[in-house]
């Protein structure tokens, strides 16, 4: 059991929210057929892979509730190959994996279940500009952490939960190694670590879901 006087105990280096919006812009590739999408996948930078894989979750970039990226839904609506949209949907996002990670995921994936057929409206891939921001929000301890992600906007938990380490500027995300360094809750850490963003559809499920690991493990 951990101390709930932790929640006031100062931390070394408070935890500076910031945040991000990805305004979109055209990549300049289409694709009418899976040999086309894999073509495509292999030439658009790694922006364009976060922002079809991870982008859905948090903004009004709407997708359907059972399919969990842009690829998937393409394949299952265009291709008519719900197996394989099935399939590409279900790719984890978890740590440590970045968007390289995926993009090898997705090309093994369509390299060896070639579908044939040719879609009457194609995948246009889209990548992105990343403006970040700071929100003027400082925890300067682990309360004051809670309090704030459950109030923030889902932007900046994405940009420290998301964005950061799967576009590879840091190994885990912000919050567990905000907490590792100044409490040496290593078990919080790997816990919040272990959430997968690509299993939630509905971005306020995710804020939920880090503040319930969080005081599970501060009031077990």
């Amino acid at each position: 059991m951990i101390s709930k006087e932790l929640l006031d105990k100062p931390a070394q280096k408070p935890f500076e929210f910031e945040a991000a919006y990805y305004p979109p812009k055209y990549a300049g590739i289409k694709a009418y057929t899976v040999d086309e999408l894999i073509s495509g996948i292999k030439r658009v930078d790694g922006l364009s892979i976060f922002y079809h894989i991870f982008h859905p979750l948090f903004s009004s970039h709407v997708i359907p509730e059972d399919m969990h990226n842009d690829f998937a839904v393409w394949i299952r609506d265009e291709i008519h190959d719900s197996r394989l949209a099935q399939i590409i949907s279900d790719i984890e996002g978890k740590e440590p994996r970045t968007v390289e990670d995926v993009r090898e995921d997705l090309l093994k994936i369509l390299t060896e279940n070639k579908v044939s057929g040719r879609a009457s409206r194609p995948f246009y891939f889209v990548s992105c500009n990343p403006v970040i921001f700071k929100t003027g929000k400082v925890a300067r301890n682990l309360g004051e952490l809670i309090d704030i992600i459950a109030t923030i906007s889902m932007r900046s938990i994405a940009y420290h939960f998301i964005f950061k380490r799967v576009m590879g500027y840091t190994t885990k995300n912000d919050f567990s190694i905000w907490i590792e360094e100044n409490y040496g809750l290593k078990e919080l850490a790997d816990s919040l670590s272990s959430i997968d963003p690509q299993t939630y559809t509905d971005e306020e499920k995710l804020r939920e879901d880090l503040i319930r690991k969080i005081e599970e493990v501060i009031f077990s």
